[in-house]
């Protein structure tokens, strides 16, 4: 997800050509839909929100194997990320019962509702990128490994400050999100062995990028010893780049982020975000498309599955094997 991430990127909804009024698509770009004559199966993924590159990405990756696999495949979801936008989303694709949805939840527990209806209607329930509290509900869940991802990026930022003795930041979106506090958690086990290293209360910025450049310029006077930000979020990661700017503590405080984004990919490249956490979304859709259909044709899927990681730098984002992870605003990019 996170994803649990941004609404920044309105280039995504490019990708997603929508069959409700809730998404709005936009002439540029490829769209995600893969229809086909020869359709064999109707798959609709749901994201987390419409416009986010991971997401948009994680459809590209579907949308590239459908053709393939005899799938008539499209998106449809709502532009804000809250359960009251998804759920008339999963209620509405339901009523048009496809065969099977790919879904990034927006609430672990109280996504159960709507989605229990889809499958006890029959229809196959693929979770990307954040499972449901209740297990039973779904043929798969396939995310990264939110705890090693916070260990890595613990372990560049133990890397970018070299045995100094001051304070880091984390910057979530809200309490209370499991695959946030696994990225945190795998950052502070890494600082847990490093002595003179203070992690402080975490921020929450409510996905809002305004309110993560305000908390990191606010931490920075309070804390003048401030080493690091880490930011589990693409929004916060995009403010943290705008508070260390108007705090002139560009390159001094080192910003370690979690997915990424144009703004992101960009600052990597600038220096200005000094390592950044990269998942693989494309995988996942694409993993997600497979598993739909195994599980639609009476295949065993396994429960869990997952994709990797890379650390993306200034002296490594250029080159082929972390630009196969960087998210994609358009299928044809």
């Amino acid at each position: 997800m996170t994803k649990w991430l941004t609404t920044l990127s309105v280039l995504g909804a490019a990708v997603l050509a929508l069959a409700t009024a809730a998404y709005a698509s936009s002439s540029k770009g490829a769209s995600a839909v893969a229809r086909t004559a020869a359709a064999q199966y109707k798959v609709v993924y749901i994201p987390g929100l419409t416009g986010n590159p991971f997401y948009s990405t994680v459809a590209c990756g579907a949308a590239s194997v459908a053709k393939s696999l005899g799938v008539d495949f499209s998106v449809q979801g709502a532009p804000t990320f809250a359960v009251s936008a998804q759920t008339p989303i999963v209620q509405a694709v339901t009523a048009s019962h496809p065969n099977a949805i790919m879904i990034s939840n927006d609430d672990p527990k109280a996504m159960i509702p709507p989605l229990l209806a889809a499958q006890k209607a029959g229809i196959k329930i693929v979770n990307i990128d954040g499972d449901l509290a209740e297990k039973s509900i779904g043929v798969t869940n396939i995310q990264s490994n939110d705890i090693q991802g916070g260990e890595l990026a613990g372990q560049a930022m133990e890397n970018l400050i070299k045995g100094k003795k001051g304070d880091i930041l984390i910057i979530d979106n809200s309490p209370g999100y499991l695959v946030s506090e696994q990225r945190r958690e795998g950052l502070i086990n890494v600082f847990k062995k490093v002595a003179g290293i203070t992690i402080l209360p975490i921020q929450y910025s409510n996905n809002e990028t305004s309110d993560a450049a305000s908390i990191v310029r606010a931490t920075a006077v309070a804390h003048s010893n401030l080493l690091g930000v880490y930011t589990v979020e693409t929004n916060n990661t995009e403010g943290a780049i705008t508070g260390l700017r108007e705090a002139h503590l560009t390159g001094k405080v080192k910003l370690v982020g979690y997915d990424t984004s144009a703004p992101i990919v960009q600052a990597i490249k600038q220096g200005i975000v000094s390592a950044d956490v990269v998942q693989y979304p494309y995988g996942e859709g694409r993993l997600g498309l497979e598993s739909a259909v195994k599980a639609i044709k009476g295949e065993s899927v396994p429960r869990e599955q997952t994709q990797p990681f890379v650390i993306a730098t200034k002296s490594n984002i250029n080159t082929a094997k972390v630009q196969q992870f960087i998210y994609k605003t358009s299928c044809s990019a």
